[in-house]
């Protein structure tokens, strides 16, 4: 019998989340950690690969890489000097929807550190022989990704899964794209595209709400450009009306990387937190779930074996995942596939959804112990407009989902006669 193994009003709350937003359009959220003598922040600005021009793929990619390497006040070691000397890290980054930020710094530091990474999003310097030294590292990842049969695996399954969508493209583009990247390129995709407008931030450590919003308000406050273009919105996307399988031939590897997916319900959603636990019990508890016993315990077909139900805005996919020898692929396939079968024909067993349950919950302390933890769950309940009590409800939630809930919910994302299927490896 599920029961409720932590006391849940003690975790962060509409009472102790301070969220404030800005004339500017940025919004920050704060959350307070006494404890703690230094402050962790993430935040971003709503662009990503999205924006990037036809035949530019990665232009926000390399824009991002760009924005550390120096700025119109500090060239690229003065700016890292000042950052290093008093033991702080800034990192920037993009993905498809958004250019993130992250870093920490002690409480004493943080005006210093938010001056700078102010002055990198907004004043980047984009220095030309940084723009030669970052392409070229850019061109060499893509060089190395190409031998990684895990990467290439992912990108044929986004490929094959997203068709004509803009997730179907790596964000970090392919290397007749970035070679065709110029510094006016950069110039003017940050010129268009960063701005405060939607930037949400997030804050927690050892300083008090009040005193994060102030000091925020002071220098962010000041960032407001004049013509900031935003985002197009993501287009429709219906997910694969048939199966469709690819394998990309990688010679010389012992491994071969396998995919095998579906559509998932929407981030976020009732069908999302159902699902969610299902694919514990699918490829996550313990060894990597029934899949994992299946495929690498039992028959030990696979290095390893689990499930993923991914999270994002807009569409995403219920994966299955595997490393085999190349010998074993059909095997691992066929395997993969009797125990989705076995899994949306009948109910899980009642051990099994309590056992996911306190899992689920008795993970959210563990996850809230670090500053970095709580942005992330800050952040989270922003990016998917979720009640500041969330954490709160959510017993409630997990305590009524059955698992007659989880066998209806999983088949209706889960057909066997539409699995798309990717893998690279030697050839077959």
């Amino acid at each position: 019998m599920f029961e409720q193994p932590i006391d849940l009003t003690k975790l962060p709350g509409k009472d102790s989340i301070f969220r404030r937003k800005f004339a500017n359009g940025s919004t920050l959220l704060t959350y307070p950690n006494p404890t703690s003598p230094a402050v962790y922040f993430r935040g971003y600005l709503p662009v990503g690969s999205l924006s990037d021009p036809v035949g530019k793929t990665g232009l926000s990619n390399f824009a991002a890489a760009m924005l550390s390497t120096g700025t119109r006040q500090h060239d690229f070691r003065h700016l890292h000097l000042a950052i290093e000397s008093c033991g702080a890290s800034v990192s920037i980054s993009s993905g498809s929807l958004s250019t993130v930020f992250h870093g920490n710094c002690l409480k004493e530091d943080l005006p210093l550190i938010l001056r700078l990474l102010l002055e990198m999003l907004s004043e980047p310097a984009f220095p030309p022989d940084h723009f030669l030294r970052v392409k070229s590292q850019l061109l060499t990842m893509i060089k190395i990704l190409s031998q990684n049969t895990q990467e290439m695996s992912s990108q044929v399954f986004d490929r094959l899964y997203y068709r004509d969508h803009p997730y179907s493209l790596p964000s970090v583009g392919y290397a007749h794209t970035i070679t065709a990247i110029t510094p006016e390129d950069l110039q003017a995709f940050h010129e268009t595209y960063f701005g405060p407008n939607g930037m949400v931030f997030a804050i927690s450590g050892g300083i008090e709400p009040e005193q994060a919003s102030e000091l925020f308000d002071q220098i962010f406050s000041t960032w407001h450009p004049k013509n900031q273009v935003t985002q197009a919105n993501l287009p429709a996307f219906q997910p694969p009306s048939q199966a469709m399988r690819e394998h990309v031939t990688i010679n010389g590897k012992s491994q071969t990387d396998l995919l095998i997916g579906t559509n998932a319900p929407v981030t976020m959603s009732q069908d999302y937190q159902v699902c969610s636990l299902g694919n514990n019990i699918l490829g996550q508890f313990g060894m990597m779930g029934r899949i994992g016993e299946a495929v690498r315990e039992q028959s030990g077909l696979a290095y390893f074996a689990g499930s993923s139900l991914e999270a994002g805005l807009g569409p995403t996919c219920w994966k299955v995942a595997a490393g085999v020898n190349p010998v074993n692929l059909e095997k691992t396939i066929q395997k993969i596939k009797d125990e989705l079968a076995r899994y949306l024909d009948e109910p899980v067993k009642a051990t099994e959804l309590d056992d996911v349950k306190s899992q689920a919950l008795g993970q959210l302390p563990l996850s809230l112990e670090t500053n970095a933890g709580i942005v992330q769950l800050l952040l989270s309940l922003q990016r998917y407009h979720l009640s500041l009590d969330y954490l709160r409800k959510l017993p409630d939630l997990l305590a009524g989902i059955t698992a007659e809930d989880i066998l209806e919910c999983s088949r209706r994302y889960w057909d066997l006669d539409k699995l798309v299927i990717a893998s690279a490896g030697r050839s077959l």
